[in-house]
Order: C-alpha cells, then structure tokens, then sequence
C-alpha cells in the first residue's frame, strides 16, 4: 500500500510541471481572446466538446494521438542523446513510401506481407535519419540544419512520386497512389469510427520505450547525452551510438507514416506529414521525453487539434488560437528548463563557495 502511495504521489510530482504549463498557457490564451473581443468560456468549451463531445470526437482524438506518439518517443530518444532531431517530416514520409512500395509491389499474403511493411517504413525512416547521424558523428554536421533540409528532399520526392511513378493510373490525375489491399488495412476498433488498430501497436511502441530507457542501450544513449566525453571515457563508441540514436529515433517515425497511411488513408497523398514532425517536439518536450509523459501530451495536443477544428466551424475562433497554445506551451517548457539549469548551477555554485570557505578556514 505504501508503495502505491509513494509511486501514484510520484506521478503526480512528475506531471505536475507539464499541468502547470498547460494551465499557463491556457489562461495566457484566454486574455488574448478576452482583447480579441471574444468570449474565453465559451471557446473553451466548444473546444472541450469538440475533442470529447461524443464516442465519435473521442475517437478522432485517440487517431490523432496515434501517430503523435509514436512520432514523439522516436523524438524523445534522439533528444535524450542531445541529438536536435527536427527531420520528423522527412522520416515520416520516407517510412510511409518505403511501406507504400511494399505493399503495392510485393504480391504475398496479407499475413506476411503486412509485417513487412511495417519493417519498411521502419527501414525508410531509420535510412533517412541515419544519413543524419553519420554527417554529425563523422563531420560534425549540424544536425538541425541536415534534418531540416532533408525534410524538403522528402516533401520533394513524395510530390514527385506522386504525380509521376507512383502515380493512381485511375486517379484522374489526382497527386496520389493506388490504394492498398483491403487485407492490409489496420482493423477498425470501434465500428462507425476512424480509430484503428494503429492505437494499440502505439500503445506498444510506447511499453517497448519504457523498457529501451532500463536497457544497456538506453543508458548508454542517455550517458551520451549527459556528456560525450565522459561516455568516451567509459568505453562507449560515441559515433556508433550517435548513428544508433538516429536510427532509432527516424525508424519509429517512419513507422508512425506506416500507421497512418495503413490505418487512415490506405494511400500516398500529398500532404501526408501535415506538420507531425514539428508537433512530436512539443509533445515530446511537454511529455519531459519520458513514456508516460509522452502518452498524455500527445493525448492533450491531439484533443486541441481535433476541438480547434469544432471551436473555428461553430464559434468562428479562428484556428490559430490552437497554435499560439503551442506556442505558449513551447515558450514555458524552455523556460522551467532554463531555470532548472539556472536553479542547479546556483545551487553548484554555493556548494563550492561553501566547501572552499570551509578549507581556507581548516588551514587557519
């Protein structure tokens, strides 16, 4: 019992800086809307009916989440490792060709087919965001500025691909693919919904996550993170693990591609990404790149995506509001880290005044 209470006032310690931060910017984005004119209560409302007004809403939120997660744990390991993973876009969309590929050139059964699939948008990511990983452990490449670059080849070759060998024959020329198989389509979970069975394979994505952070692998990554020179002397191949790191984290967005096209669009589209890459750092940083973290926020922001769309059709609160959220949200994550690293050097800082105060006066 006394377990329970220690472990459940735990999570609660550990959630309550991610609540604080929603709260803040939720308040900061009612007095916008109160200069605005407009009335905070009841935008607030029809967002929260919008995300959870019926089994319906509920279920766009859970299918919004799910590629979120997914997307946001790859995030969160290339962060712990100190790695500006910004190419979520670019991974993303590799991994959804790669499956896309498979599935329409590959003739075998649905059952061997459809894991391998999934293998290949894990391939396509990890390929994508592994060439990352070498420029910066062999050349030292920025790799904010590779990732991000490379999220424009990605857009590129997909409105290539598209329009051009992969294009649907009897699509009217219309950008996009064949449609997939019927067989390879992810189950539907609540009949009448979009919610399928990409949801659970998150949720296991996100349990695997929770054991890789207790692995060797895991604490090498994150001793790479916390210094490289310590981890050197440890023994540890940094370049190696630098790569490792990028794979990893690039394979699960890739696979986050899969989940979508094979449980929402069963099809290459255009605009497949829509901006996941981006909004996986937030959830990632809000989640404070730890699983359980990561399942909530991806939960909040998907619900704030899917009520924004209520709140701009019923209220006509434009749905930009949804965005200066994120952005506040942004804004107060750096800024409780900023004064964490501020909060801890201080605290040093006192420590070695105190402990060299204490010498001077010894050798008196």
């Amino acid at each position: 019992m006394l377990k329970i209470k220690t472990y459940l006032r735990g999570a609660f310690a550990s959630l309550l800086p991610a609540l604080l931060t929603i709260g803040l910017a939720f308040l900061v984005g009612a007095l916008l809307l109160l200069l605005a004119g407009n009335d905070p209560l009841r935008a607030y409302q029809t967002l929260f009916r919008g995300a959870f007004g019926s089994a319906h809403r509920m279920a766009e939120t859970l299918v919004k989440a799910t590629p979120l997660m997914i997307m946001a744990l790859g995030t969160s390991v290339a962060f712990k490792a100190q790695i500006w993973n910004i190419g979520g876009d670019g991974q993303f969309i590799l991994g959804a060709i790669f499956a896309v590929f498979v599935a329409l050139n590959f003739p075998l059964p649905a059952v061997l087919l459809l894991p391998l699939t999934f293998l290949a948008a894990f391939l396509g990511g990890a390929l994508w965001g592994g060439l990352v990983g070498v420029l910066r452990a062999k050349f030292n490449a920025n790799e904010v500025i590779t990732t991000l670059m490379l999220n424009y080849v990605a857009l590129y070759l997909l409105a290539w691909l598209v329009r051009g060998p992969m294009i649907d024959p009897k699509g009217h020329g219309f950008p996009q693919t064949p449609l997939i198989g019927e067989a390879l389509r992810l189950p539907v979970l609540i009949p009448g919904t979009r919610l399928h069975f990409g949801l659970i394979i998150a949720l296991l994505i996100i349990f695997a996550g929770y054991i890789f952070w207790r692995s060797t692998l895991g604490f090498t990554i994150e001793l790479v993170g916390e210094s490289e020179h310590v981890a050197q002397y440890s023994g540890i191949i940094v370049p190696k693990t630098i790569v490792l790191t990028m794979v990893i984290s690039a394979g699960l967005a890739g696979v986050a591609g899969w989940s979508e096209v094979f449980g929402i669009h069963y099809r290459l589209l255009d605009d497949l990404a829509a901006g996941y890459g981006s909004l996986a750092i937030v959830v990632a940083l809000l989640g404070d790149l730890k699983p359980f973290g990561i399942i909530i926020s991806s939960f909040f922001f998907a619900a704030l995506i899917v009520g924004g769309n209520t709140m701009q059709r019923l209220v006509g609160i434009p749905f930009s509001l949804v965005d200066v959220i994120q952005g506040l949200v942004i804004i107060f994550v750096i800024s409780r880290v900023v004064y964490t690293q501020w909060r801890d050097r201080l605290a040093v800082k006192h420590f070695n005044r105190g402990v060299s105060d204490k010498s001077v006066s010894g050798s008196y």
